[in-house]
């Protein structure tokens, strides 16, 4: 134990003892048996000691202020400078109810508040959830969207400038057969005056 702390416990040791002669001195006066009378330094310097242990100010200074009231009063009544009086007895009886009061106060804050319980999840608890079912895609409308979906038939190679040579490729391509307007301008990405042109000497071919 280091110093401060050795000379802090010899002050409060000190203190409660003498005290406590006093207070059981005053308690004596009152007229409580001797039994009773130890009662009343118990209860006061019990409380000095956890407030001065907690280190609450409010507390140390109204425990300071009981055993001064208690030594002050025994003291008075020792010099016969006071008799015992009405007044007197009414503080002498509040020292032990205040003193209970606030040192079950100082213990109290020590104590953990208790959780409040927490209720386990239980899924079965929960309201039923009705799923609406999403009715199928038609097939008529499934082949439509995929037909939408297919990519268009891209030029595979640069397409001549010259028809005759486009003519050359596409009788290779379709293999003598007279394609459509359509089937032209998809494979070989050209216009529809190119395409009329091409398809018309492909017809004077097979006149």
């Amino acid at each position: 134990m280091n110093t401060p702390k050795l000379l802090a416990h010899t002050s409060l040791a000190a203190g409660v003892v003498f005290t406590a002669t006093a207070e059981y001195s005053l308690a004596r006066k009152m007229g409580a048996m001797e039994a009773v009378a130890v009662m009343l330094p118990v209860a006061i310097d019990a409380y000095a000691v956890a407030a001065l242990k907690r280190f609450r100010s409010f507390d140390i200074t109204l425990s300071l202020l009981l055993m001064g009231a208690a030594q002050v009063s025994a003291h008075l009544l020792d010099s016969h400078v006071m008799r015992v009086n009405g007044w007197l007895v009414v503080i002498v009886s509040l020292l032990v109810p205040v003193a209970i009061w606030r040192t079950h106060a100082l213990a109290r804050d020590d104590d953990p508040t208790p959780a409040e319980p927490v209720e386990a999840f239980n899924p079965e608890s929960l309201p039923p959830v009705e799923v609406e079912r999403v009715p199928e895609m038609p097939p008529a409308l499934e082949a439509v969207v995929l037909a939408a979906e297919e990519p268009r038939t891209r030029v595979s190679a640069p397409v001549p400038d010259d028809d005759d040579e486009l003519l050359a490729r596409t009788r290779q391509d379709f293999h003598g057969q007279i394609p459509t307007y359509r089937d032209l301008k998809e494979k070989y990405g050209i216009g529809q005056a190119r395409a009329r042109r091409i398809r018309a000497v492909l017809e004077g071919d097979l006149s």
